[in-house]
């Protein structure tokens, strides 16, 4: 189980810059430049989630399916590549499915070189919210140096390549490599969560990589606060799931976007169309955000499943228990695109919010 990769530096920011100097977004077919992502979606899961090992049971059975949920999967991406308009385009997903929770590698790039987007993968633990916590996360999250050790696995999967789940934990790493640091909260911050933000804000101050964040039932603040003290810096960290409830009380939380858009950091309307996140809800908060001057700190996505396994606490899997999803990625570039236009933001800001902010923050 254990990751021994050498001790963290004391400097910050060592990056993936190319020979040229710039800094490059981290796709898994290799790096890109920023400028060369189009309208880019921060929060999606394609093509699976399973978390069976978060309850100790063996993978769902991927051979069966593998190569309809590559073409399903493909089919929506490269669709959201045809409603951009040329100048937008090709695209790019954020990945943001984690360490052992349905996230292959090797399934993920074959993904990118069936279609027309750059995909974006990432490293990370979930949280305990929905489920538990894995239990490579709970066992080093009590570990005397667990911090270190939990941040050095995050380090080598974004400077050398993420672990292969076809092993037992650690054993195996490919050279595909994470552009993303993915971790999440329960409602209020738990012990061992507090372990998982403490390791991505010194692998992200190691790295440059940013972290994007899980939120559930509102809240934001306190693992801003929590992935700041720790010197993650404010302009690599996206705080997720804002439009709903926020301060966990008001529907339209603006006084609670405010305060986390002056701790410099990034907001994440990431659930666009999704149960309690409306269309005209999120574009209305959006809107403020953007009067109130924070139009560089927006970013924006779906959290679409292309598919889950349902049945992940069963110790037998069976193909049955995969649950395909139709809803697709071309909301936002639409309806939520339309919905801003209809508010009288400009075409301008809309820009920033889909293409400039994300090549920003994915650079390092």
């Amino acid at each position: 189980m254990g990751i021994f990769l050498g001790a963290l530096s004391t400097a910050s920011t060592a990056s993936s810059k190319t020979v040229s100097g710039q800094p490059q977004a981290r796709t898994v077919l290799g790096p890109v430049a920023p400028e060369k992502l189009g309208t880019t979606l921060m929060h999606e899961h394609a093509p699976i989630i399973d978390w069976s090992e978060l309850y100790e049971a063996p993978p769902a059975p991927l051979a069966p399916i593998r190569e309809k949920l590559l073409t399903e999967s493909a089919a929506f991406l490269n669709r959201f590549h045809a409603v951009l308009a040329e100048q937008e385009q090709p695209g790019t997903i954020v990945e943001v499915t984690p360490i052992r929770v349905g996230r292959y590698p090797q399934l993920l790039q074959d993904l990118a070189r069936r279609i027309r987007v750059h995909v974006i993968a990432s490293t990370g633990f979930w949280c305990e919210a929905m489920a538990p916590q894995h239990p490579w996360a709970v066992r080093l999250s009590v570990a005397k140096d667990g911090v270190d050790q939990m941040a050095r696995l995050f380090i080598r999967e974004i400077n050398e390549g993420m672990e292969d789940p076809r092993g037992n934990w650690g054993e195996r790493f490919t050279k595909i490599r994470a552009g993303i640091i993915k971790i999440g909260t329960s409602t209020y911050l738990r012990p061992s969560e507090r372990v998982v933000h403490r390791a991505a804000s010194r692998a992200s101050l190691e790295t440059g990589c940013p972290i994007s964040t899980h939120t559930t039932d509102g809240g934001g603040l306190e693992q801003a606060q929590l992935l700041l003290q720790e010197g993650a810096r404010p302009e690599r960290v996206i705080i997720g799931h804002q439009g709903y409830r926020d301060d966990r009380e008001n529907e339209e939380a603006h006084d609670y976007h405010e305060r986390l858009a002056d701790l410099g950091i990034s907001l994440q309307f990431d659930r666009i169309g999704g149960q309690n996140y409306r269309l005209e809800t999120q574009a209305r908060q959006i809107q403020h955000l953007i009067d109130k001057g924070y139009v560089k700190q927006i970013l924006v996505s779906h959290d679409r499943v292309s598919y889950f396994y349902s049945r992940y606490t069963e110790t037998e899997k069976t193909i049955e228990g995969w649950t395909a999803s139709r809803q697709g990625f071309t909301l936002v570039s639409t309806g939520l695109v339309g919905s801003l236009l209809g508010l009288g933001v400009s075409k301008k800001d809309i820009r920033t919010i889909l293409i400039k902010n994300p090549a920003r923050v994915l650079a390092f």
